[in-house]
């Protein structure tokens, strides 16, 4: 049987030894530097126009993101569609932590709620929640009512009800007002427009005789007299109109509804991506800059957790469904 010698090792020059180990020790740190996250600019979708509300929130976590990853955020506006062209983008966008979604519970909770869309609330991954933007429930000042009540009362005393004006047919306001419709038995008739400016105008010209806003478009009218609140939809009281109860001192705790914002981003995030995307949203929304920015948009700030984030966007998908069918009401 033969045997096979194997050959002598050649030997290695020192030069040869040294650039070995240097290679050994650099290949950990460059394999580091190809799979770290974010290496390129992270696009920040935003479902409205540009200089509307969601600038206000938009920018300074835009900003806040950007110093905590180290690379530009961008804002990309898709309006249209209450915000669900916006949804269906970030829905079907690569799973690789550059888009984001600045969300409301308009696109995410209530238009799935009514009509068939391209995406559900699980076709995302849930950032964080940012915090949420109240509705106050204002009249006309020629509408002799002080609380729900009085105005459930009034609005049967008047052959056609009381007429009610929203931004849009499906929008947060007209659900809510229909929502206390039901829930105070009242005698009441929609008046929908293209949009909250031309509602607020006709509301205070006294073409319709109430509406739910957001205080940052009705406080100046409120306290000038112009308006007049009746109720708050938040658990507390607001800064900007302090004096304004709640619907829960009112008797109506059921009519606790705002609009929730929150960062999202396409399903199935890589976990190290998806936990640094959280850890950073969770360090802007501490920042005391940050917070004032937003407050300013009207904001009532309050951040969430992944988990607790998306809970509370599939179940006011579950309370907007619930109320389309009581009330039997036909948005298509």
């Amino acid at each position: 049987m033969a045997i096979h010698s194997p050959k002598p090792a050649r030997r290695m020059s020192r030069r040869g030894v040294l650039a070995l180990a240097v290679g050994l020790l650099a290949a950990p740190w460059t394999r580091a530097q190809k799979s770290s996250w974010p290496q390129q600019p992270i696009k920040f979708v935003i479902g409205y126009p540009p200089g509307g509300g969601g600038d206000g929130v938009g920018r300074p976590l835009a900003l806040g993101l950007e110093r905590h990853l180290g690379v530009p955020v961008v804002l990309d506006y898709r309006p249209g569609a209450g915000g669900a062209i916006a949804a269906q983008l970030v829905a079907n966008a690569p799973s690789d932590g550059y888009t984001l979604y600045l969300a409301d519970n308009g696109a995410i909770s209530v238009t799935p709620a009514y009509r068939a869309v391209g995406y559900q609330p699980s076709d995302f991954s849930y950032i964080g929640g940012i915090g949420e933007l109240p509705m106050v429930l204002v009249v006309h000042p020629d509408v002799q009512a002080k609380d729900i009540r009085e105005l459930a009362a009034l609005s049967h005393k008047r052959p056609k009800g009381l007429s009610y004006a929203s931004g849009g047919v499906g929008s947060i306001p007209h659900l809510e007002a229909e929502m206390m419709r039901l829930e105070a038995r009242m005698n009441t008739v929609h008046v929908a427009y293209k949009g909250s400016g031309q509602a607020s105008t006709d509301l205070i010209s006294g073409v319709v005789d109430f509406a739910f806003f957001a205080p940052t478009g009705v406080a100046q009218h409120v306290q000038s007299g112009r308006l007049k609140a009746l109720a708050v939809t938040t658990r507390e009281r607001i800064a900007v109109l302090p004096s304004v109860p709640t619907v829960a001192e009112l008797g109506f705790p059921s009519l606790q509804a705002t609009y929730m914002s929150g960062v999202l981003a396409p399903r199935k995030l890589p976990p190290a991506v998806f936990d640094r995307l959280a850890a950073a949203l969770s360090t802007v929304l501490a920042d005391p800059e940050v917070v004032r920015n937003l407050e300013a948009s009207g904001l009532v700030v309050g951040h969430r957790a992944p988990a607790p984030a998306r809970e509370a966007f599939e179940k006011d998908l579950d309370r907007w469904r619930n109320l389309i069918k009581a009330a039997n009401l036909k948005l298509d």
